[in-house]
């Protein structure tokens, strides 16, 4: 046969043909002419070859059959087993350029180091030749399984319920500003909470795998790829997508969409959008946890409590001299009348006098209630024994009930200076006593005088001229006649 037929018999081109007889797998007669004449023999030995180069022998291999066809069920096993791995090394590649693909990886970005040591990874392969379970084995009991989004939901606010204690601590007894959970504040406490996210979250995950709210629950981050924990950069680009995406970064009305909209997915076991690459894994649930769960936010909102309380704390305890006692009205003043929108501009003095606060437009008090008419308190009549203060006296009288609102300083007078004094002795509970008592009988649906004993102290409070009625709508004022009202504060040992 000539070159022209054996390509048409064999569908190989003349060149393939030339490099098998080169290398001595098929040898064609020559003619006289010197034209090569390819026998039977030969077009079967290159339908072989042919055959065999399709199933991935090499050349060499095909050399060596020819040259001893004894092994030739040997190396046909072999050949299987090169190719189950191979097609193991094409699964993997594929599985990991769709993790790629959902990871939203760039080239300029790409972490090489991660990729390979997911592709090099065969601790889930089989062994070459063994047969597959009929049957996906059972997990372990403990074994992890896919996280559900409530348990997910429930980590988060475990995590978000520190960062609002960290915040209400530091604001109250670092920076020295009263946490009145106003508009501002919060979207300042949201602010934190997302700093605070952003630098801790990715170290605990790169560290641990789980955040203290994920740990109680029982959930785990892992990195999808090796099983391992996730590097500090992929574990940051997952928080911040989570804050955008899951928790749409605290804004009340997009949170609440991205939340429902989260929820929905992970229902339907979905892909979520900061996802690409992680796994977050769940052990299975138990009544432990549950407790676990509700001791820490009982604890959270316990120290939450305890760090508000704390700061109603005078700065001075014990035994008061007059300049301690001052400095103690002076922080409540300046502290803790702001939590009921209330700034007086009024300062106590050591002998019991008062100086202007006032701001520079003139007002002598600036207080909510906007027909509140402002006057200058009288003096605080001081006890004072070696030094220390041991009562005070303190006398308000107004004429004309032109206004109202005069009720409402009084209270803040009455309140004031009972928790400067009588909370400054650790038998009174430490000022939490005092505040709370003198707060029960300084309600607004009726202040007509009481006498109350907190800690051996007793603390007298009297109307002037002795009744009260209502005038107006929203005010309860102490009048006689509708021409006098009034108040005086006894506190003594």
């Amino acid at each position: 046969m000539t070159v022209n037929e054996i390509e048409a018999k064999t569908g190989l081109d003349r060149g393939t043909v030339r490099f098998y007889e080169a290398q001595g797998l098929i040898r064609p007669a020559r003619e006289a002419n010197g034209y090569r004449n390819y026998s039977q023999a030969d077009l079967e030995k290159l339908l072989k070859v042919k055959l065999l180069r399709a199933l991935n022998f090499s050349v060499d291999d095909i050399l060596a059959m020819d040259a001893d066809a004894g092994d030739f069920p040997d190396r046909l096993r072999a050949r299987v087993r090169s190719l189950e791995a191979r097609q193991e090394d094409l699964e993997d590649a594929k599985r990991v350029l769709g993790l790629m693909l959902s990871g939203g990886e760039r080239y300029e970005t790409l972490d090489p180091v991660r990729y390979l040591t997911a592709l090099e990874d065969r601790t889930a392969r089989l062994a070459p030749h063994a047969s597959p379970d009929p049957e996906p084995p059972e997990p372990a009991r403990d074994g992890p399984e896919l996280a559900g989004p409530w348990r997910r939901y429930f980590a988060r606010a475990l995590d978000n319920a520190l960062w609002s204690l960290l915040f209400i601590f530091l604001t109250e007894h670092v920076f020295g500003v009263p946490y009145l959970d106003t508009r501002g504040q919060s979207l300042l406490n949201a602010c934190f909470a997302i700093a605070c996210t952003l630098a801790v979250e990715p170290l605990m995950l790169r560290l641990f795998g789980a955040t203290p709210g994920k740990w109680v629950l029982g959930l785990e981050v892992r990195d999808a790829f090796t099983g391992g924990r996730l590097s500090y950069t992929r574990a940051l680009r997952r928080t911040w997508e989570v804050l955008c995406w899951g928790e749409g970064l605290y804004f009340p009305i997009f949170s609440l969409v991205r939340n429902l909209r989260s929820y929905r997915a992970a229902r339907r076991e979905e892909a979520l959008r900061w996802e690409g690459g992680s796994a977050v894994t769940v052990r299975t649930w138990s009544p432990l946890r549950g407790w676990a769960y509700a001791g820490c936010r009982a604890a959270i909102a316990a120290l939450v409590f305890l760090s508000l309380a704390w700061s109603l704390m005078p700065p001075n305890r014990g035994a008061l001299t007059p300049e301690e006692l001052a400095e103690n009205v002076n922080r409540y003043i300046e502290f803790d009348l702001p939590r009921q929108d209330v700034d007086l501009a009024w300062r106590l003095r050591p002998d019991g006098t008062w100086r202007s606060a006032a701001p520079e437009n003139g007002s002598d008090a600036v207080i909510v209630f906007p027909d509140v008419t402002p006057f200058e308190p009288e003096s605080v009549e001081l006890q004072v024994e070696d030094g220390v203060v041991t009562g005070l006296r303190y006398r308000q009288t107004r004429e004309s009930v032109n206004g109202s609102g005069g009720t409402y300083y009084f209270q803040i007078m009455v309140r004031t200076l009972t928790c400067a004094l009588v909370g400054a002795d650790p038998g009174a509970a430490r000022g939490l006593l005092p505040l709370r008592a003198i707060e029960a009988q300084t309600s607004l649906d009726g202040f007509e005088g009481f006498t109350v004993s907190l800690g051996g102290w007793t603390v007298t409070c009297k109307t002037d001229p002795g009744g009260s009625q209502y005038l107006g709508e929203n005010y309860l004022l102490f009048a006689k006649d509708g021409v006098q009202y009034g108040i005086e504060l006894t506190i003594t040992r």
